[in-house]
């Protein structure tokens, strides 16, 4: 039986929108930690650049869903990350600036090196760091469309300039 949840049409009414967490990614990690599973639900961030929407529509590129997430499977795979050892995974307590890198990025790039089309959206964090996150369009999940905030750590702002990434704003 579908629930009012999942029948509701997106953006290009050919996709269901996901089961929506209420609150923010802070919140969702935490819940998702204490509790070991997130019930079916994703954390909605923000909806997706305007910068990116562009840049696809520039590539002859569908954009399918507008919304922003992060699922389960992210937030577990950076709980014991081996970033962690080295200073370059994000604090639970930090990841506010995750959701403020997907707001409004200081800038963004295009990944030349994923076969996939990828997005890494840069903001500052201390000193000469900056927050990273990656951001997949399109990307399919559970049969449902989305744009995937699939990794995210903290990168020297020197390792943005190398010939990886593209800048497009």
């Amino acid at each position: 039986m579908q629930t009012k949840e999942t029948s509701v049409s997106d953006v290009n009414s050919r996709h269901c929108k996901p089961k929506y967490y209420k609150g923010t990614l802070c919140e969702f990690a935490n819940d998702i930690l204490t509790k070991g599973r997130g019930g079916g639900t994703v954390c909605r961030v923000c909806d997706i650049a305007p910068t990116i929407l562009n840049d696809m529509k520039t590539r002859g590129v569908e954009l399918l869903s507008k919304d922003v997430v992060v699922t389960q499977r992210q937030i577990f795979k950076y709980r014991n990350h081996p970033k962690t050892r080295k200073g370059a995974n994000i604090p639970i307590e930090d990841y506010g600036v995750i959701e403020a890198t997907l707001k409004d990025p200081t800038h963004i790039y295009e990944d030349t090196v994923q076969k996939r089309l990828v997005y890494v959206c840069s903001y500052p964090y201390q000193g000469n760091r900056l927050v990273k996150v990656v951001v997949e369009p399109n990307f399919k999940n559970q049969g449902v469309v989305v744009n995937l905030a699939k990794s995210w750590g903290i990168v020297q702002c020197e390792n943005m300039r190398g010939g990886q990434y593209r800048l497009i704003r």
